[in-house]
């Protein structure tokens, strides 16, 4: 399973935004630091997926599968 979740702060922020967050909460200068943004999750969950079920050790036996948790609801949602 790969599963991100809603109000993902990696989905809901700029590089600059993250930098200023984390920055602001360390207490040090994180100007030189490179986040995962994620610009569109659920795009990015079906190229995990695929990115998974295509790796050579992961058997066509095996499932994989996407799904969204989202955090107001505690509901499990299947996407891929």
């Amino acid at each position: 399973m790969v599963v991100p979740h809603t109000r993902c702060a990696m989905a809901e922020s700029t590089q600059e935004e993250l930098r200023a967050r984390v920055g602001d909460s360390a207490g040090v200068d994180v100007s030189g630091q490179h986040f995962a943004v994620v610009p569109d999750q659920i795009e990015t969950l079906h190229a995990d997926v695929a990115t998974v079920r295509s790796h050579p050790l992961v058997t066509r036996s095996v499932r994989v599968g996407g799904f969204l948790y989202d955090v107001d609801t505690g509901l499990l949602g299947p996407v891929c």
